[in-house]
């Protein structure tokens, strides 16, 4: 259980120290300010107009699920033509393997 919480409390200490050190390069801390106040206006917004917040999560959600859909519809798509072609594949070399096991069945008859 300790070993854990000193996990734990040296990987914070590493990330917050990482942290610090690259704010000392300027383009990241104005990247920093710059994300922070978008955020910020984003989250007065969001409290001074509650239902579109809502309403524009949900749309966006139901965007996101919408395009995740057919993602995965395609992909089961791909992958049973992919089944098709590998069955396909299959079936030529179960007819080449018949095909040179008669050649050679009539070689050893001849």
């Amino acid at each position: 259980m300790m070993d854990n919480n000193k996990l734990i409390k040296g990987m914070a200490a590493g990330a917050l120290l990482g942290g610090a050190i690259m704010m000392l390069d300027k383009e990241t801390r104005q990247y920093v300010i710059g994300k922070s106040k978008t955020a910020a206006c984003s989250c007065r917004n969001a409290a001074q107009h509650p239902s579109e917040a809502i309403h524009t999560l949900r749309t966006n959600y139901e965007s996101f699920s919408e395009r995740l859909n057919n993602g995965i519809d395609q992909a089961i798509e791909l992958l049973n033509k992919i089944e098709a072609a590998l069955n396909k594949i299959g079936e030529v070399d179960e007819a080449v393997n018949n095909q040179l096991g008669s050649a050679d069945n009539s070689k050893e008859a001849s």
